[in-house]
């Protein structure tokens, strides 16, 4: 937990809210959900190296 009382979770942790957090994303900086979405689907999957 940080100092406002936010707990920070890995997307593995809670993979329930990939699609509020890319929208949360995009919402930010205007990249496309579907990239988002894709990227997160990738590392849920392994298939990334982070």
């Amino acid at each position: 937990m940080n100092m406002n009382g936010l707990k920070y979770i890995n997307l593995t942790e809670m993979p329930s809210i990939k699609d509020e957090a890319a929208e949360w994303f995009h919402s930010k900086w205007r990249v496309p959900k579907e990239a988002y979405l894709e990227c997160m689907d990738a590392f849920l999957n392994g298939d990334t190296d982070v």
